[in-house]
């Protein structure tokens, strides 16, 4: 697994990606299949503001074993440190209506999500902003 960015928003964009996921149980996942696969941002809005309109893309996989893996073109969040694209991988669980990344980690970061057939959403509020992630699922 590759070393986690320091940069505070990165968690939130990486939030909104891994809301789907698999449920977790001991050391054994047992897969959501509505909830596996890729998912595209197609809003990432900032206290009001659409970051996506400024030419970002988000996208998230999740897979059957608990892994995720998320890509960022065009960054508008200083989420990458290199540049204006980077992509990362690492682990999540779900449990309820909550997903956690990176569990077990000092990067652990836990948020709600919903999910309406092929809509994922996520709202949270992170620094005094809310931010509100869609994706629809490719």
């Amino acid at each position: 697994m590759k070393k986690r960015r320091s940069i505070h928003y990165s968690t939130l964009v990486l939030l909104a990606a891994l809301v789907p996921g698999v449920s977790a149980c001991g050391d054994s996942f047992e897969p959501v299949p509505e909830l596996l696969g890729t998912w595209n941002a197609t809003s990432l809005v900032v206290d009001g503001f659409d970051l996506m309109d400024d030419g970002m893309t988000l996208s998230f996989t999740f897979s059957d074993d608990g892994g995720y893996s998320y890509n960022v073109t065009s960054d508008q969040l200083d989420f990458c440190d290199s540049g204006p694209n980077c992509s990362d991988e690492g682990d999540y669980t779900v449990a309820g209506s909550q997903i956690t990344f990176d569990p077990g980690t000092d990067w652990e970061e836990t948020y709600t999500y919903t999910i309406s057939g092929s809509t994922l959403t996520i709202t949270t509020t992170f620094g005094g902003s809310t931010f509100t992630f869609t994706f629809q699922k490719q």
